[in-house]
């Protein structure tokens, strides 16, 4: 035991030294970028409206519906990028408050970091915490380095359970805490020292907020081409798609690595969590669940009680089953300047596995959401409809534009335009990475990750669709 904890210090040591962003929030809320920057995006806009139009153009000219469809996915890019970069606000504006908070962690397997993540918690800036860290029937140490850290940290409670997936763990978590205001953080992050107060500034800027995700940051992206691929896919995810989302007060996933709730927003779902027999869920189902209209909450019909009730079951989906249960009555935020780094998969095979434990989430949470999102803004549903119709329908786009636009049309054209067009997108949000993260390393990565993401990833729907009814927590 004695030789784990001193690895264990070592390795702290190590990786403490890459933390703080070099992310600029204006006094206004703006993420800053320099005029070249905005030259850059204004130029993109443009070509990419271009390259689309003229592909919808052709569609309609050759009265051909596919071709016409294959335009939805770039069209969605567009809007996604002009409402991030045009009009979000850092939403972290009220005052910090001195209310007791509750940090909740479930974990399993977690004996190399688990000892900097609860450090850095108590690092904070904040100083009214408890910290709940429930121990899923761990099998690898992190029992015994737990115990450790109970003995050196008051704050600290530490639960031992029996294994039952993360599900189960942030239930138990949820019921032995008592703060007003919950912060679940994975087992493998790592915050910043003033993330939850500036999750803290956002609750008490804008009472309607039940829900709200912190900045993740990949914590290993120096370790080979895939990290560095996911650094910059990182990026993309919280700098400009959840951007466009907290916009709206709609974000889709308050993420697992650093998310916070209102008790009241998540209470009458967390039971949902206990009781159920079996074991899956995800960042989207807690997030979606929470910003339904009252409406929604209220008149559920019987297939949206139905969706509810099996996605509370599943651990591939527990951050999105929070937020779509905190979506029903409440807005949630992203807040860029709450950072959280996180570890990702280093080899391809764990991050497939994780690729459709996350796609089953998505897919699962998607579709409860589907029962009420229209009645939100009308853009932000657009782009919602727009990118979950595409997420199902992604390997018939492939087949329209690699088979039967050169092949059957005879018109290899439109397929170069939709490659082109796919390859400015991520050209253009690397060079939004670098010009606005002046620590950005990996920024060179998007590219190349936009291509596994649009030829690659659209094929892991059909095996999360043959297992959507087994139940696993993440790739341990």
């Amino acid at each position: 035991m004695e030789a784990k904890l001193l690895a264990i210090k070592k390795n702290k040591a190590k990786t403490t030294s890459c933390l703080k962003s070099g992310q600029r929030v204006q006094m206004d809320g703006r993420i800053w970028v320099s005029r070249k920057a905005w030259i850059m995006r204004t130029s993109f806009l443009g070509a990419l409206g271009a390259i689309t139009a003229n592909n919808l153009v052709q569609g309609i000219i050759l009265g051909d519906p596919l071709v016409v469809y294959s335009t939805l996915m770039p069209l969605h890019a567009l809007m996604v990028f002009a409402v991030g970069w045009l009009f979000f606000k850092n939403p972290a504006r009220g005052r910090i408050g001195n209310d007791l908070v509750s940090v909740i962690i479930p974990i399993y397997n977690q004996v190399a970091l688990i000892e900097e993540v609860i450090g850095a918690i108590f690092r904070s800036t904040y100083k009214n915490l408890e910290v709940v860290a429930v121990n899923d029937g761990s099998k690898d140490g992190t029992k015994e380095v737990l115990d450790y850290l109970r003995t050196i940290h008051p704050q600290l409670n530490v639960i031992h359970k029996k294994n039952g997936g993360k599900r189960t763990a942030v239930a138990t978590g949820f019921y032995a805490s008592k703060g007003r205001y919950l912060i679940l953080i994975d087992s493998d992050s790592i915050i910043e020292e003033n993330a939850i107060e500036e999750f803290m500034k956002t609750f008490n800027a804008n009472p309607k907020v039940g829900g709200v995700v912190g900045n993740g940051k990949v914590w290993n992206g120096n370790k080979n081409m895939l990290t560095k691929c996911q650094d910059a896919w990182y990026d993309y995810a919280f700098n400009i798609h959840k951007t466009t989302e907290s916009f709206f007060g709609a974000v889709l996933c308050c993420s697992g690595c650093m998310a916070g709730y209102r008790r009241e927003a998540i209470a009458e779902y967390i039971p949902y969590w206990a009781s159920s027999s079996t074991q899956f869920s995800d960042d989207r189902f807690l997030t979606s669940y929470a910003i339904a209209t009252p409406w929604a909450k209220k008149e559920f019909t019987a297939i949206s009680e139905r969706l509810k009730e099996s996605m509370s079951k599943y651990d591939d989906s527990e951050d999105r089953g929070l937020t779509s249960h905190t979506l029903t009555e409440w807005e949630t935020a992203y807040v860029p300047t709450a950072i959280v780094y996180t570890e990702v998969p280093e080899t391809f095979r764990r991050f497939l596995k994780q690729q459709i434990r996350w796609k089953k989430g998505y897919i699962r949470t998607n579709f409860f959401v589907s029962a009420f999102f229209w009645r939100k803004n009308p853009l932000m549903s657009t782009i919602f409809y727009l990118e979950f119709m595409n997420s199902l329908t992604a390997p018939l786009i492939f087949f329209i534009v690699y088979l039967y636009m050169p092949f059957i049309l005879n018109n290899p054209w439109l397929t170069l335009s939709y490659f082109l067009g796919n390859l400015l997108i991520g050209v253009t949000a690397a060079a939004d990475y670098r010009f606005r993260d002046c620590k950005a390393k990996f920024w060179i990565y998007k590219p190349i990750m936009v291509m596994i993401t649009t030829n690659i990833n659209l094929w892991l729907l059909f095996p999360a669709l043959w297992t959507f009814r087994k139940n696993l927590w993440f790739t341990r």
